[in-house]
């Protein structure tokens, strides 16, 4: 038997392996740490939920016959998302290529490649190139009614799905510029990109403009997002996180008597944290939140999952909405998050 590798020593790999025999198999070891930097390496005897802690990066996870359907049910739930067949196999509906006995997902930013051993070693689908185009002013019926004959007249497979973020994102591993042509004319200012902060960095340095974020119920998570984007710099002075009311009076300015009266949670309290991060900052645009992300802390008239999101610029332009989220603390924060980037982008027109 003749072995071809093909080494792509760029990509750092989290690699766990879900079997008992996989301690064992040390020509399977050696020919996947051959192709990747490996960043860790995870040996279970079976599907352990403290796998979810380790999908941080991008992450092969190999699986034998018996643990496949169980992982592939759980990598689906951690995605919120479901499992259908194609083409004779059950995979996750968000799955964004797939061959025989692999498969590829993305979670949050990173991407996790499943693939289970049988009699032959499948494919490693984590290094082959995805492109992803973002819709923001369609639903998802719509966009797969305009997409459909056209990605089907270039045989370019795709997947769709709505995101945390409320917009719909198409992956293909297909580039075409005659296809993006024609979808263009169906569907205006689609945003070709897979990372949406790389994205709002790139269309803000290209404008000279700086933004900010004021977060309450996200502690944090918007900025550190933005400043995973080499260069952020550039366009991202800081932000503050105003988790008390007292830093919300104190920092940015929000009325106690708004506070008192409307609440932390609340759209008077959002719009008032908009205000003090463009006057502290001088940016050109904020985003701020303020939610309840639970578990705790819910009431009758706002319930856990109770969110306002808005955004604002120096010229005194606002927006603000209020959402009603489900899922663990965790899932809240980064719908909260993904949101309120869907709320900017299409406020600002920022295509």
């Amino acid at each position: 038997m003749i072995l071809y590798i093909f080494y792509h020593k760029d990509l750092k790999v989290t690699v766990i392996f879900i079997g008992k025999e996989f301690k064992y198999k040390k020509f399977l070891q050696n020919y996947i740490f051959s192709k990747y930097e490996i960043e860790k390496i995870y040996f279970f005897d079976s599907v352990n939920f403290k796998i979810e802690e380790m999908l941080s990066n991008e992450t092969l996870i190999v699986v034998n016959d018996k643990q496949y359907s169980t992982i592939s049910k759980m990598i689906a739930t951690l995605n919120n998302d479901s499992l259908e067949l194609k083409d004779g196999y059950l995979l996750p509906t968000k799955t964004i290529l797939y061959e025989t006995n692999s498969f590829l997902i993305q979670k949050d930013e990173n991407l996790i490649n499943v693939i289970k051993i049988t009699d032959f070693i499948p494919n490693i689908l984590l290094d082959t190139e995805i492109y992803t185009l973002n819709v923001f002013n369609y639903d998802l019926q719509t966009v797969e009614l305009f997409i459909k004959p056209v990605f089907e007249s270039f045989k370019i497979e795709y997947t769709l799905y709505e995101n945390e973020g409320g917009w719909c994102e198409i992956k293909f591993n297909k580039y075409n510029d005659n296809l993006l042509k024609q979808l263009k004319g169906f569907i205006p200012n689609l945003i070709l990109h897979n990372n949406i902060f790389e994205y709002l960095k790139q269309k803000l340095e290209l404008n000279q403009e700086k933004l900010t974020f004021a977060e309450s119920c996200t502690g944090g998570l918007i900025a550190s997002y933005m400043t995973k984007v080499a260069g952020s710099s550039n366009v991202f002075d800081g932000s503050v996180i105003s988790y008390a009311n007292r830093i919300k009076a104190e920092w940015l300015g929000v009325d106690e008597r708004v506070l008192e009266k409307f609440g932390a949670v609340s759209e008077e309290t959002v719009q008032q944290m908009l205000l003090g991060i463009l006057e502290i900052s001088s940016s050109d645009y904020a985003i701020a939140v303020s939610g309840i992300a639970g578990p705790t802390g819910g009431s009758e008239t706002k319930p856990i999952g109770t969110v306002f999101i808005g955004v604002g610029d120096k010229n005194g332009k606002f927006q603000v909405e209020r959402l009603q989220l489900n899922g663990s603390r965790e899932e809240i924060q980064y719908q909260t998050m993904m949101q309120s980037i869907r709320l900017f982008i299409k406020f600002f027109n920022f295509f």
